[in-house]
């Protein structure tokens, strides 16, 4: 296997590392799509079938594809036919391809924050007003969304044409801590509203009953999507990692925080929905239903609304970052792209597909449903048995042989990701569309 560091960049430190990572976990799929999908699914069943996948599911595959990542020092096409599978090329080329049918819809929905960042920016200096309605009326105009989507999509270019360290780890170590400051002091802010308790008993009160194979499938798929699982960004991120760097401490912390932001998010957006009287279920415009309300209503709401759409843009733009450096990082390992050129074509090419997301809410479920809740679990899949089956125990073992003493649960890890969860997964992914 390649595991020299002198001709692929890595992360310069703990620090870098630790932000990259978070970066990838923490975005939209916390604050975009885990309301709209608790909401979906049954509040505090969904929030409880959630815990479980990360716990039992979600760390151990983290691991693996970190380690996969490592030890090939390729993106996932390169990592999948190195690792040996069978038709391994052309399952990583199938990643490839659900990570950009993700990325389409994705970009959309950043091009919405920022473009609710303009509009409280303008609300700010008294020449726009951010009200609920303020949603249908962006929507209602694809080529605004078309623009909006666009400067971000040549933000990402910028961000990723200059590497690993000046690009990724220089903008994560800024948005993260800035943003999780704001978005405490709104949660917090949120418990204070007539009528938010409700929502907050809507979290945590288990309604048995909504545990349907449906909902499994979808936590499943929420948990995959948001830890950044699915066989190519963290198999990317991996390959960035130093040989010395603690696999089983990264992966513990990006979990943690990922699962700190999603219930940090929904404690800000289900009181509000609450005590405002929307409906939890009202989809994908949940979040920007309900934001402009709460700060319509709060005292320095203009200030603080156009600060949190900023932060939030700035934090979600990490994770699109993440996905169009798997889809460079892919093509320059694949065939020697320069990264600048590379960044810049497939920004566009992503603008130009996301155009059925600008004009319709339900090709947006769907997508999500299918290149989010299902290839990414699928995606998971294949890495761990890339690791566990392709490149073998001994590999796996020793990509964990670098922190020192081996750890007491490494054989359950290697029976893990070889058996345990592939199965487990595909049989809450099978049993969620026949049912």
């Amino acid at each position: 296997m390649a595991d020299s560091e002198t001709t692929r960049e890595t992360f310069s430190g703990r620090w870098g590392m630790v932000f990259a990572l978070l970066g990838v976990s923490i975005g939209l799929g916390n604050f975009w799509r885990f309301p709209y999908m608790m909401g979906y699914f049954g509040g505090g069943a969904f929030l409880l079938i959630y815990l479980g996948v990360v716990l039992a599911f979600g760390i151990p595959a983290m691991l693996a594809e970190l380690a996969l990542g490592r030890a090939t020092r390729r993106g996932p096409v390169q990592a999948m036919a190195e690792a040996g599978l069978p038709a391994g090329k052309q399952i990583g080329a199938l990643l490839f391809f659900g990570v950009g049918m993700a990325m389409t819809y994705y970009l959309v929905v950043l091009g919405w924050l920022f473009a609710f960042f303009v509009v409280s920016l303008g609300e700010l200096v008294g020449v726009a007003d951010l009200t609920s309605e303020t949603f249908g009326e962006l929507h209602a105009r694809w080529p605004l969304q078309m623009v909006c989507s666009a400067l971000i999509a040549g933000a990402a270019a910028a961000v990723v044409s200059r590497g690993v360290r000046e690009g990724i780890e220089r903008i994560s170590r800024l948005f993260l801590p800035i943003f999780s400051a704001l978005t405490l002091f709104l949660a917090i802010w949120a418990l204070t509203l007539p009528g938010a308790i409700d929502g907050v008993r809507y979290l945590f009160a288990v309604d048995f009953a909504s545990m349907t194979p449906r909902a499994v499938m979808a936590a499943v798929g929420q948990a995959f999507f948001s830890l950044g699982l699915g066989g190519t960004f963290l198999v990317i991120y991996g390959s960035y990692l130093p040989a010395n760097a603690p696999l089983r401490r990264r992966a513990l912390t990006t979990a943690a925080g990922d699962v700190a932001a999603s219930l940090l998010a929904v404690m800000v957006v289900m009181p509000v929905a609450f005590a405002y009287g929307l409906s939890p279920a009202s989809g994908p415009p949940l979040l920007f239903e309900v934001l402009p309300l709460a700060f319509d209503q709060m005292p320095g709401g203009v200030y603080f609304g156009t600060l949190f759409f900023l932060g939030l843009t700035c934090i979600a733009f990490l994770s699109g970052v993440a996905a169009v450096e798997v889809l460079v990082g892919s093509l320059t390992d694949a065939y020697g792209w320069t990264r600048q050129r590379t960044a810049w074509c497939v920004s566009g090419v992503l603008v130009i597909v996301g155009f059925p997301a600008m004009r319709s809410l339900d090709y947006i479920v769907w997508s999500d449903l299918v290149w989010g809740s299902t290839m990414q679990p699928v995606g998971s899949v294949a890495a761990m048995s890339a690791l566990a089956w392709g490149l073998g125990r001994r590999v796996a073992r020793a990509q964990l042989e670098h922190e020192g003493q081996l750890p007491v649960w490494i054989d359950y890890w290697v029976f893990a990701i070889r058996y345990l969860v592939p199965g487990a997964v595909l049989v809450a992914l099978l049993s969620g569309w026949l049912g």
